[in-house]
C-alpha cells in the first residue's frame, strides 16, 4: 500500500494493491463502498476460470452448502449400481438404497444400512 501525495506532498489517496485486499478487507464494513469495489475487483470472473480453478472456488462454499443441508435432515444422493436406483446417504452415515418408479417419481426403499 502506498500513499498518494500531490505536489506540495500532502495525502491525497492511497494506492491498494488488489493483492493486499485480503489482509486488510476485514477491519472495513462490508457496507463501505470501497470494501464493495475492491471485493469485486479482487475476484477473477466466473467466465475467465478454468474448470479447475471453477471447482477450487466453489469447493469450500459447495461443502458448507453441504453440511447444512444434512444437519436439516437431508440426504446426499448418488447413482446406485442399477437402472433407476439411488444411494441416499444421511449424517449419521447410515444409507438407504432406493428404487425410483420413472412414471410415477415414488420411491421404494431396496436396502437400508
Amino acid at each position: 500500500m502506498k500513499v498518494i501525495l500531490d505536489h506540495e506532498k500532502n495525502p491525497r489517496g492511497v494506492f491498494l494493491p488488489v493483492e493486499e485486499w485480503e489482509a486488510l478487507k476485514y477491519g472495513i464494513s462490508t457496507a463501505h463502498q470501497l470494501y464493495k469495489l475492491m471485493d469485486d475487483l479482487s475476484h477473477r470472473d466466473v467466465f475467465d476460470l478454468s474448470p479447475e480453478q471453477f471447482s477450487e472456488q466453489l469447493q469450500s462454499a459447495a461443502s458448507t452448502e453441504v453440511e447444512k443441508a444434512l444437519d436439516n435432515g437431508f440426504y446426499l444422493s448418488y447413482p446406485a449400481s442399477a437402472e433407476n436406483t439411488f444411494v441416499h446417504r444421511y449424517k449419521d452415515d447410515s444409507s438407504e438404497e432406493v428404487q425410483i418408479d420413472i412414471n410415477t417419481g415414488k420411491e421404494r426403499v431396496i436396502r437400508r444400512n
